[in-house]
């Protein structure tokens, strides 16, 4: 991720296992003035408009392997950006940002250096081809999570999302689905992304040591970076 300008929109992709602790990377990340975008939001979109208002998480599986083949692989990340790019959605998230429902003027955001910066995040992110087209943006890097499967079970059976597999079985099955095992190259592929990783965190112990990795990585990638 090299940076020449003294102004820049930054952004930061993150991919990991199923309830690895993407959200606590993510959240950390928010404190720091980024904004965020989930590929998987676009899923959520395309079933409200079809009035599926119940899923499962292989449900959001089928439709992102259902656009992949008819669009294209790269499709999510590159109406993720298309959305991004969109004027009127920097004034919007930066507004929230600030603490404002308006904002005529998008506030940047100040890094220590003094250089500003505009900050997304990419989240949702599980196909190579997503992870190649995001690579093609000036100011990009990509962050991989990994923790042990039966710690990432514990963790999706205690945030109840309504969608997540209510079993052992059931996650093993998603599980092993997500990381790539068993699909074409339309389908998810978490395991492959994370070989693209420019960094990768571990979170196999409590919240504190987790919040202490991720604080350490992104000073060194705003100090490598100049940001």
């Amino acid at each position: 991720m090299k940076i020449k300008h003294k102004y820049h929109i930054v952004y930061l992709g993150v991919v990991g296992q199923i309830a690895c602790g993407k959200g606590v990377l993510v959240d950390y990340l928010k404190r720091q003035g980024f904004a965020s975008f989930s590929l998987s939001s676009i899923l959520h979109d395309d079933l409200k408009k079809k009035g599926i208002k119940k899923f499962t998480r292989k449900t959001l599986q089928d439709m992102g392997d259902q656009l992949r083949k008819k669009y294209g692989r790269e499709v999510l990340a590159r109406r993720a950006i298309k959305i991004i790019q969109k004027p009127a959605c920097h004034r919007l998230w930066l507004g929230q940002l600030a603490g404002r429902s308006k904002v005529k003027n998008p506030p940047a955001i100040a890094s220590g250096s003094g250089n500003w910066r505009e900050g997304f995040i990419i989240e949702g992110i599980r196909n190579t081809a997503e992870v190649e087209y995001l690579k093609t943006l000036p100011n990009f890097a990509l962050i991989g999570v990994k923790a042990k499967r039966e710690l990432r079970f514990k963790r999706l059976l205690e945030r109840r999302k309504h969608w997540d597999p209510k079993s052992w079985e059931q996650f093993l099955v998603v599980d092993r689905r997500d990381l790539g095992v068993g699909t074409d190259k339309t389908g998810q592929q978490v395991g492959k992304c994370l070989a693209y990783c420019d960094f990768v965190l571990t979170n196999n112990k409590d919240t504190g040591d987790f919040h202490r990795k991720v604080e350490k990585l992104i000073k060194r990638i705003f100090k490598l970076n100049n940001l």
